[in-house]
């Protein structure tokens, strides 16, 4: 939460709403983000389609990303978006995942529940807003497939996994000197193995609580003042809830008087079968030598993040790799300092299913059989 995105995010902020029929935008501003947008390769008039109609309003893409109007999804596929004038931030959707997009003249960041992710950004053409294909698929529970020959996207909605995901906070007493704001999600379904269930809520439950005694343990060693509080909090997002896997994003930030906060995101896959909590392994079963084809494009990647001394070089994933499973793939995920400077932010790099499996071959095979 406290990555280069937020910081940014944090100041980028709008007087003007920039979703058609939400608010009007000076004409001004729309002249400069459409004068900002000739400089990509941008193609208009893909179709969409939903429940077998084709909408009215058209997605766009640009630099080989489809992108799909925040108003069609209000208008046509029934997502609530709202939009707080004094945030100039807009929330799209409900229920666990919800995506909260704040805009300036020249950027717009989106987050889910207060996690930023690499590749989130929106974008502003001619006074309109749109988010990335991607992002529907990820957190919104809507499947999109795009027919290039047609230049067409079909929207549907999700087969999710039959549980209800519900969020929990831990009780926690703020004061003048410190400001507590930590929760995990918790899941429950009528077809789940008891077993299981308890199993998976305990690891997301002491996620949180470690989180909550680092912040304890922090105060009780003094510094705070009524000047400079100390804070101590999380979000979670759920990432992939689909073929009786579950994966979660717990993102914990701490801020203690610095001259900034630090953050910690951390990936929990699981199997709803019998609460096991997978590794990268399970994963990419289907895919024996995954370690190799990760191992030396990950040292590529993050051996060019680094700015300079003092940085680890990536040798080889850990056994307990830490990352997160999307639709789209699979993210690893690495620490703030651990391969690159504060500014960077959290360091994490996405990979197509694609790119890690034979044809034909699936994530998490064998898992259910």
């Amino acid at each position: 939460m406290m990555n280069k995105h937020t910081k940014k995010w944090g100041s980028a902020l709008l007087a003007a709403g920039i979703l058609a029929g939400v608010a009007v935008i000076p004409v001004s501003y729309i002249e400069a983000a459409s004068t900002k947008q000739q400089s990509t390769s941008q193609k208009p008039g893909i179709s969409i389609q939903w429940n077998g109609k084709t909408l009215a309003t058209k997605g766009i893409q640009i630099n080989g990303s489809t992108l799909i109007p925040v108003a069609a999804l209000r208008d046509s596929l029934g997502i609530p978006v709202s939009y707080d004038a004094k945030t100039a931030t807009y929330t799209v959707g409900s229920g666990y995942n919800k995506l909260y997009i704040t805009s300036s003249s020249s950027e717009a960041y989106v987050n889910v529940n207060g996690i930023n992710a690499r590749s989130m950004d929106a974008k502003q053409i001619a006074g309109k807003l749109y988010i990335p294909m991607g992002l529907l698929k990820d957190y919104l529970g809507i499947d999109a497939q795009w027919n290039a020959a047609q230049k067409t996207v079909t929207l549907s909605k999700s087969l999710l996994n039959p549980i209800t995901i519900a969020s929990q906070s831990l009780p926690a007493s703020s004061n003048s000197k410190v400001s507590y704001k930590v929760k995990y999600p918790q899941i429950s379904g009528s077809q789940l193995n008891p077993e299981a269930q308890q199993a998976i809520n305990s690891v997301l439950k002491k996620d949180a609580e470690g989180v909550l005694a680092a912040g304890k343990k922090m105060m009780a060693e003094g510094g705070a003042t009524a000047e400079r509080p100390y804070e101590f909090g999380n979000d979670f997002a759920i990432a992939y809830n689909k073929d009786g896997i579950l994966s979660v994003i717990m993102q914990d930030y701490s801020y203690t008087g610095g001259a900034h906060g630090m953050a910690a995101r951390k990936g929990y896959t699981f199997s709803l079968a019998d609460g096991k909590l997978m590794q990268l392994s399970d994963v990419l079963k289907a895919n024996p030598n995954y370690k190799k084809f990760l191992n030396a494009d990950l040292k590529k990647k993050v051996d060019a993040l680094q700015g300079g001394e003092g940085f680890d070089k990536f040798k080889e994933l850990k056994v307990d790799q830490n990352f997160y499973v999307t639709n789209s793939g699979v993210t690893i995920v690495f620490d703030l300092y651990e391969y690159a400077p504060y500014a960077y932010g959290i360091p994490e790099f996405t990979y197509l299913f694609a790119q890690l499996l034979p044809q034909g071959g699936k994530p998490f095979a064998g898992q259910n059989e």
